[in-house]
């Protein structure tokens, strides 16, 4: 990539999987005559696949930290920590409400996903806590965990997550350790689930193991029950049950954020932007949308961070493809992908190629995977 064209800038709006491994590549082998530019709401990432193990308190809340501003001064880019209100595709430029447009002749849109909240009535003091944005979790939870749990000194905390994708369902298993640890009291789990089995897509090998773990977590699981409003200390079903819980940690299903649908990009029905095989916005080239931000025309990819991950390489020399005007690279989906699951307590389970496995190994090989991974995007110190 040493050709020479005219000075040009990409924008990356979000530093997700997909992006964070351009800005990466960006320290080794920048594009000549043109600069990078790093757009996030937050001056740091937060990696989600060990967000459970900081519940569990094997990680500090430090290790799943990408520190985007020591990064991206060591990589050559400049970051602009400020909300985007929208693009202006005539101009192909990126909106602010502070600061003056930013004009980018290359932009990866890489935002991330939402958990789905449709038809769902929430009442105004009702404890709700949705997972993202993770980089302020920690912050969230502490600070509600503590106020409902001063005003019920002496009675366990009654939480409820709705959602039994593999996200809520580690973080079930690894909640009761953060409330123990840190407000020194004991807490009821339950998990609500609209499927009729919890971690849809997974081998019966799997989500038995998981099944059985919850349950000697004494974590209650109801499955087939839609969430259709939540109250101050109820959330009601559809089917008219009522579940008892101080706070609720929502994490079911994944949408696009609104302001996907109000670029006037393609979107599909969920709310996310419609791209072709080369990660690029069907019908806007130099326009690509990556990671949980873009669905792949004629695909049922899940929304797993695995695939953004893969997506980074081809994000990359299609980035330069694109500025020199050559022919881009197609990304292909993996059939299948290494599926594993933090317990909490030293022990995982995972399920590859259709056969299933739990113990102390596979949250050895869960935790090498993921400290390797977040390696890649350490600053060095100076």
């Amino acid at each position: 990539m040493n050709e020479r064209f005219r000075s040009q800038r990409i924008v990356l709006w979000g530093v997700g999987h997909t992006n964070a491994h351009v800005l990466r590549m960006w320290g080794l082998q920048r594009f000549s005559d043109t600069e990078l530019v790093c757009v996030s709401n937050f001056p740091k990432a937060t990696y989600s696949g060990m967000l459970p193990g900081v519940l569990a308190g094997q990680y500090p809340a430090s290790a799943i930290e990408i520190d985007l501003v020591g990064l991206c001064q060591q990589n050559g880019a400049q970051l602009i920590v400020e909300e985007v209100t929208g693009v202006n595709l005539a101009e192909r430029s990126l909106q602010f409400r502070e600061r003056p447009p930013l004009p980018f002749d290359a932009l990866s849109v890489g935002i991330g996903s939402v958990p789905t909240t449709s038809g769902v009535l929430f009442a105004p003091q009702a404890q709700v806590l949705q997972l993202k944005p993770m980089q302020t979790l920690s912050t969230r939870l502490q600070q509600t965990l503590s106020a409902v749990a001063a005003n019920r000194p002496a009675s366990p905390l009654r939480i409820a997550i709705v959602g039994g994708g593999a996200a809520g369902v580690e973080v079930a298993l690894c909640l009761r350790r953060y409330v123990k640890k840190t407000f020194e009291t004991f807490a009821e789990v339950c998990l609500v689930h609209a499927g009729e089995e919890v971690l849809p897509g997974v081998t019966t090998g799997l989500r038995q193991r998981v099944q059985r773990e919850l349950d000697r977590s004494g974590i209650l699981v109801h499955t087939g029950r839609r969430v259709v409003s939540v109250e101050v200390e109820y959330l009601h079903c559809d089917d008219g049950y009522t579940i008892e819980a101080d706070v609720v940690l929502w994490a079911a299903g994944a949408v696009g954020p609104s302001i996907l649908s109000q670029l006037g990009l393609p979107t599909e029905e969920r709310g996310f932007l419609q791209t072709d095989s080369t990660l690029s916005v069907c019908g806007h080239p130099g326009v690509f949308a990556v990671g949980d931000s873009g669905t792949i025309q004629n695909t049922t990819m899940a929304k797993a961070g695995v695939y953004a991950v893969r997506e980074g390489p081809v994000l990359w020399n299609n980035l330069f493809c694109h500025l020199t005007g050559t022919s881009m690279r197609r990304y292909v989906p993996q059939h299948s992908f290494m599926k594993l699951l933090n317990f909490g307590d030293g022990r995982a389970a995972g399920e590859w190629r259709g056969f299933s496995f739990e113990g102390k190994w596979v949250w050895w090989l869960k935790n090498w995977i993921d400290t390797a991974f977040m390696k890649k995007f350490r600053v060095a110190d100076t």
